[in-house]
């Protein structure tokens, strides 16, 4: 009995947090609907030109879903695609001034909002 309490008590946690990092995570910026996913790739190329298996090695998540995010990204002009001269089935992506803009609001967004949603998130977690 005391186990299905405890269950019922984490899936309580777990809906409590996907409630609150639901609207965070899909909120569109600026004017500019891009997602989570997308801002953390604009976040990488604002770094450094970067290939699809090394975006999808650093962010940890399938090349697929890497490839689906730079094709949305480009099409709204976001990035641009690069090939190599060396090797013309190699590319590499770079973030242009709008995907930069984009990412930087998205960033100050981040750095203002942070702090009080790991605040409600810790409050959810330690709740016990």
């Amino acid at each position: 009995m005391m186990e299905a309490n405890k269950l019922a008590v984490d899936v309580q946690r777990i809906h409590q947090l996907n409630s609150l990092l639901r609207p965070f995570i899909k909120r569109p910026s600026s004017g500019d609907a891009i997602t989570f996913e997308q801002y953390r790739i604009l976040h990488e190329l604002a770094m450094e030109k970067v290939s699809t298996s090394e975006l999808a090695r650093r962010l940890n998540v399938g090349q697929s879903m890497i490839s689906i995010q730079i094709s949305r990204l480009l099409n709204n002009g976001y990035i641009d695609d690069e090939t190599l001269a060396t090797d013309r089935r190699y590319h590499v992506f770079e973030i242009t001034p709008r995907g930069r803009r984009i990412e930087e609001h998205v960033s100050d967004v981040l750095n203002e909002e942070l702090p009080e949603l790991i605040q409600q998130l810790t409050e959810i977690v330690n709740t016990r």
